[in-house]
């Protein structure tokens, strides 16, 4: 019975941290598909200005314009307290 116990107790403790790291990764999904959104935003308006990406000036090892590159819980703690 103290075999059973313990194994339920693992596996309920795996299953917590499971579900943590599936919220976790939604988060960095829906971030990243922000990411692509923007990049692809940038691209279309850069296309329609008669220049592609490669174009755009900026230093080597330098994201393009606009593009934020700090992390999610800095940008946005920047984000509100410039409102």
């Amino acid at each position: 019975m103290g075999q059973l116990n313990k194994a339920t107790q693992q596996n309920a403790s795996a299953s917590e941290e499971l579900a943590a790291t599936a919220e976790e990764m939604g988060g960095q999904a829906e971030q990243l598909q922000q990411l692509m959104e923007f990049a692809y935003s940038v691209e279309q308006g850069a296309v329609q200005a008669g220049r592609g990406l490669a174009t755009l000036p900026r230093q080597p090892g330098t994201p393009a314009p606009g593009l934020d590159t700090r992390p999610a819980a800095v940008s946005s703690r920047a984000t509100s307290e410039r409102f």
